[in-house]
């Protein structure tokens, strides 16, 4: 072969390989804008991940109980339901008798109260000083009577709630004991909005 044959096949594969690494280049540059592409996508699924997780609601409800109590309150006295058996959020304080939405919705609340004694035993519950609903029992011979009521109602964050006693008697008897029936107070929130 003469020189210039060989020098033409020579550039030849010295073109195509030029042709070939420069495809090689592209493709590895296009990978690695492919690969950047990914990563973004992968960081905004997370952090949307983590914005749904944030925005998840905890459950919020509780329980709570008066128990081996006998005692007698006025009016308009505010319940203290002590034994705290569920309390998801931490939102009902037992001292106190207090339940505060954390955030707004529908909330339900169901209350017993047990009374002894020839009285009537009425409580109301009370959402920001506005009443509800109300319970109420007589108890005019042996045993010890009970009465119950559940209701709905709307709260804003922040809000307050409290079982209290009405002023239909100025004395009530509460008897609340093991193996009788005991006054108890519940809420949960059915509704976010």
């Amino acid at each position: 072969m003469s020189h210039s044959v060989t020098l033409l096949l020579v550039l030849t594969a010295v073109c195509l390989f030029q042709s070939v690494s420069l495809q090689y280049d592209r493709s590895a540059t296009e990978f690695a804008e492919l690969k950047e592409k990914v990563r973004h996508l992968s960081q905004s699924l997370q952090m949307i991940n983590n914005s749904m997780q944030k925005e998840k609601k905890e459950p919020v409800m509780f329980y709570a109980a008066i128990r081996e109590k006998t005692f007698t309150f006025n009016i308009d006295t505010i319940l203290v339901f002590e034994t705290v058996i569920v309390n998801e959020g931490g939102y009902y304080n037992k001292y106190d008798g207090v339940f505060v939405a954390p955030r707004k919705g529908t909330y339900m609340f169901s209350w017993t109260v047990s009374g002894t004694g020839a009285t009537y035993t009425v409580t109301e519950l009370v959402v920001e000083n506005k009443v509800i609903s109300s319970a109420g029992e007589y108890h005019g011979g042996d045993g010890y009577s009970s009465g119950s009521m559940t209701a709905l109602c709307e709260m804003e964050k922040g809000d307050h709630a409290w079982i209290r006693s009405t002023g239909l008697s100025s004395a009530h008897n509460l008897y609340s004991h093991d193996n009788y029936p005991q006054s108890s107070f519940l809420g949960l929130q059915i509704l976010s909005d």
